[in-house]
């Protein structure tokens, strides 16, 4: 008997179609025995349970709590590690050849903002502000 023939008439001929085909997918995906005999089951378990007795807990050293790290270990990691640290070594070596030995054009300007030139200039009087009045 094949499947259309089981298809019939009408509405009954097709729910007893898809009941059939409902049911091979069933039992195609119904589980299966496996292939092992129980006798290798049984001693495949009682190896496991032998091993596993052999991991007590109660034998481990008690374990001691972790050291809190040191300031410059918290300062790195808070920072970025050693890179960063690289970073801002580069940073103050460079200020300070800065600082010590000044580029020319530099001077000029620093010296500016020294004399008395620079408490005439303002910043903001583009703006229009009135500072002075009250």
């Amino acid at each position: 008997m094949t499947r259309s023939d089981n298809m019939g008439s009408g509405k009954a001929g097709e729910d007893a179609f898809l009941e059939t085909l409902f049911e091979e997918a069933r039992s195609a995906r119904a589980p299966r025995e496996p292939g092992v005999p129980p006798e290798l089951l049984a001693r495949v378990l009682a190896d496991a349970e032998a091993v596993q007795a052999g991991f007590d807990t109660a034998a481990l050293p008690e374990r001691q709590p972790a050291r809190r790290p040191g300031l410059l270990a918290q300062l790195g990691a808070a920072l970025g590690g050693w890179p960063a640290f690289a970073g801002l070594a580069a940073a103050s070596v460079c200020g300070l050849l800065v600082g010590l030995s000044p580029p020319q054009g530099l001077s000029d300007t620093a010296a500016y903002y020294t004399t008395e030139e620079a408490a005439l200039y303002d910043p903001v009087s583009g703006f229009d502000f009135d500072l002075g009045e009250s």
